[in-house]
């Protein structure tokens, strides 16, 4: 079976497609660089990206009840001095989407983790959802340097019970 892949990048987004027997797919890949400053050099670098749960994940109650693990992918290149990697988790609210949970509720957890790239979290499912609370939750990790400057976010990511 003969295939083809073309790769056309423009701006921040490289767009692949792959020939394959007359059908052409399309693929997208966003390559995303964030201007971050650690110990106040400007550089070039990708900012985490939310691995676990991934966008949309659900949780059964007794998933939820065991405790969340959260994973993401490190700051690259990695800095020459050490990182912190701060998780956020915002419940949504009825008549809210996950944009304007974060900047109007306060975050129901903020976990601050030293160079490692995964922390579990329990506490998180406590029962049934009442409104006007939903079982909607969304999470980002920021990226802050030992100053305390946070040099980068993950694109926030979704999950519910």
């Amino acid at each position: 079976m003969k295939s083809t892949i073309h790769e056309h990048q423009k701006n921040n987004f490289k767009i692949v497609s792959k020939t394959l027997k007359n059908i052409r797919l399309l693929l997208f890949a966003s390559i995303v660089l964030f201007s971050c400053t650690p110990n106040n050099e400007e550089i070039k670098t990708t900012a985490s990206e939310n691995v676990a749960p991934i966008n949309g994940k659900y949780f059964s109650p007794d998933e939820a009840s065991a405790g969340i693990t959260f994973r993401w992918t490190p700051l690259v290149p990695k800095p020459q001095e050490p990182v912190t990697y701060r998780l956020k988790v915002w419940q949504l609210m009825q008549g809210q989407n996950g944009t304007q949970a974060m900047r109007s509720n306060q975050p129901i957890v903020t976990k601050d983790v030293d160079n490692i790239t995964e922390t579990v979290v329990s506490g998180i499912y406590t029962g049934p959802c009442k409104p006007p609370y939903l079982c909607d939750f969304i999470w980002v990790v920021q990226t802050i340097n030992n100053n305390g400057v946070v040099m980068c976010e993950s694109n926030p990511t979704v999950f519910n019970f």
